[in-house]
């Protein structure tokens, strides 16, 4: 699915990522501290704007017999979303990030998948 958007982000951002995340670093639970590892992260960089904004999007593919057994990583994602919806992080002047989570990513979902993603990026 990536594969066939790339051109779509290059064309509207300076930079863009997608960052296999092989136990290089874990998020934790808002509610329990339990850590997780997302899969992959996403990152949207562009310099033209007037806010230099960087976005970093959580990623996990998940295969429908996980989905269950899964739920909390599912709900933790949305809870980032929920949290720092609207929220624009400064690390300093000139660093700016807008951090989400999107629902698992499968086949099966792939369309609503794609749908929140874009939507998070207007």
């Amino acid at each position: 699915m990536f594969y066939t958007q790339v051109d779509s982000f290059k064309s509207q951002y300076d930079e863009v990522y997608l960052v296999r995340n092989e136990r290089h670093f874990k998020i934790f639970n808002f509610k329990d501290g339990q850590p997780f590892e997302p899969d992959f992260v996403l990152f949207l960089h562009n310099k033209k704007t007037e806010k230099n904004l960087t976005y970093q999007i959580f990623i996990e593919p998940k295969g429908l017999h996980l989905i269950g057994k899964d739920e909390w990583k599912k709900n933790f994602l949305a809870e980032i979303k929920a949290k720092f919806k609207d929220q624009i992080i400064t690390f300093n002047e000139t660093k700016k990030y807008r951090i989400t989570g999107v629902p698992f990513y499968n086949v099966a979902n792939e369309n609503e998948f794609k749908k929140e993603l874009m939507e998070y990026l207007e």
